[in-house]
C-alpha cells in the first residue's frame, strides 16, 4: 500500500471516528438515522427507514455519496442476508438495489460496519423534504431468525 493510499485511509478513518460534520479530507455528514438512540431492529418483516438530510445536501453538486450502516449486531441465532433498496418518491418498484449485507461471523458482543456507494446524482434536483428513503429486506429464510439490529444509518458526501 503506497503512502498516498495510507494517508487517504487514515484521513477517512479520522473523518468517521469523530462527531465532526466534516474534515480536511472533504467528507461531510449529510444525515443520520439512529431510531432516537435505540438503533433499528431488523427481522423477518421489511423495514423502511428515512434518513433526513441537511437541506443544502439536495442542491449540491453530484459528488460521491456513501451510505454507512454502523454497529451491525446480532445474537447467536441464524440470520438471513439483507437487501438494501433505495426507494424513490412515486416509484412503482419496491426500490433500486444498493447492496446486501449479512451477519456471517457475528455474534453477541460483536459489532461491525458496512458501507455502500450511492449514485452521485441521487440528490441532485430533489424536491423537499430532503431525505434518503431505504428499504431493508430479508434475502433468505426468516422462520428461525435471531434478533439483529443496526446502531445507525448515515449518508456522507465526499
Amino acid at each position: 500500500m503506497g503512502l498516498k493510499t495510507r494517508f487517504a485511509c487514515a484521513a477517512l478513518g479520522l473523518a468517521l471516528s469523530g462527531s465532526s460534520q466534516g474534515d480536511s479530507a472533504g467528507m461531510r455528514l449529510l444525515g443520520k438515522y439512529d431510531g432516537g438512540g435505540r438503533g433499528v431492529e431488523i427481522g423477518a418483516d421489511a423495514v423502511r427507514v428515512s434518513i433526513p438530510l441537511d437541506a443544502r445536501a439536495c442542491h449540491g453538486a453530484g459528488r460521491r455519496l456513501t451510505l454507512y450502516l454502523r454497529g451491525l449486531r446480532a445474537d447467536e441465532g441464524p440470520h438471513p442476508g439483507y437487501r438494501v433498496l433505495l426507494v424513490r418518491r412515486g416509484a412503482r418498484s419496491p426500490g433500486e438495489p444498493v447492496g446486501e449485507f449479512n451477519f456471517y461471523g457475528s455474534g453477541p458482543g460483536t459489532r461491525r460496519d458496512v458501507s455502500f456507494e450511492l449514485a452521485p446524482g441521487l440528490l441532485a434536483n430533489r424536491q423537499g423534504p430532503c431525505a434518503v428513503r431505504l428499504l431493508l429486506q430479508a434475502a433468505g429464510p426468516t422462520e428461525k431468525a435471531g434478533r439483529a439490529a443496526i446502531d445507525s444509518l448515515e449518508v456522507w458526501r465526499q
